[in-house]
């Protein structure tokens, strides 16, 4: 589906005059080990009125994001598979970029024999296991597995042996991202700022363009907190930050729908101030 075709399908949204697009992280920034849904959909739902969208961009399936948007007034677009994909709320389909997952899962199933690496993807990860390690519900860990574009796996090698495996995948195209439990294997060319620019390129009008917001905590979101005007990290599990040098930064005090809707609800009262700055980024202004 191309861009001309998601113009039709999403009107309501599309013609929403955003202050500020929010595109946000789940595991480990918006959702913490409670897995609250439906308070994470009431969380983004709140700033509705203040002018914001909010966009999950989670390493989440399609299947999972549209989970997330059942328990929301407001359903926003939502990019899935980090960057492998986004979908619109009205959309029949989703827009899909890059390799497919079978083709990535036969060439790192080919990968794995041929460089001995040591490793277990989704494919050989059944659902039962994907529940004990994630504390996913038995349907949760159905729609984890419900792959379209990246596959995950368990990295059970070294860290040198790491290196070597992201130098192999370098050559045909693909990359390795590390998230929280997991690392991912999806194309070189997506990542969560492809669908942030695609979908940013929706709101942005020459007499009012939106300020964009990027949350994350992990170096999967890199990409998307750099494309962004006002940069939200979250702590990781060990308590310490991504090193991550940007104009703007906010730090969040923990994960969880609570803490983001608080570091949410902090950077909107600083509007004003915000607005009157340059927007080219060229100061550096740390929120804390």
């Amino acid at each position: 589906m191309g861009l001309s075709t998601l113009d039709t399908n999403h009107t309501h949204t599309k013609n929403f005059a955003a202050k500020w697009l929010v595109f946000t992280d789940l595991d480990g920034t918006l959702l913490d080990r409670r897995y609250d849904l439906r308070a994470a959909g009431e969380a983004m739902d709140t700033l509705h009125g203040h002018g914001c969208i909010c966009v999950p961009a989670s390493s989440k399936t399609h299947l999972e994001m549209m989970e997330l948007n059942r328990f929301r007034k407001f359903p926003s677009p939502y990019v899935f598979e980090n960057g492998a994909g986004l979908c619109w709320p009205s959309a029949l389909e989703p827009e899909h970029f890059g390799r497919n997952a079978d083709e990535i899962c036969d060439l790192l199933d080919h990968i794995g024999v041929v460089h001995d690496f040591s490793y277990r993807t989704f494919r050989h990860i059944d659902a039962k296991e994907l529940q004990a390690i994630t504390g996913l519900s038995e349907s949760a860990a159905g729609f984890a597995k419900q792959r379209t574009g990246s596959m995950p796996l368990l990295w059970e090698d070294s860290p040198q042996a790491l290196e070597s495996f992201s130098e192999a995948l370098g050559f045909i195209g693909l990359q390795v991202v590390q998230g929280g439990r997991f690392h991912t294997v999806l194309d070189k060319s997506c990542n969560k700022s492809l669908g942030m620019r695609k979908i940013a390129e929706h709101f942005m009008r020459p007499e009012d363009a939106p300020i964009l917001i990027s949350c994350g905590d992990a170096k999967n979101d890199l990409e998307m907190l750099a494309l962004a005007d006002i940069a939200v990290l979250f702590p990781k599990t060990d308590g310490s930050y991504l090193k991550f040098n940007h104009p703007v930064v906010h730090y969040a005090t923990a994960s969880g729908h609570e803490h983001w809707l608080g570091a949410m609800q902090q950077i909107l009262g600083i509007e004003e101030s915000f607005s009157e700055q340059p927007r080219l980024r060229t100061e550096t202004l740390t929120l804390e």
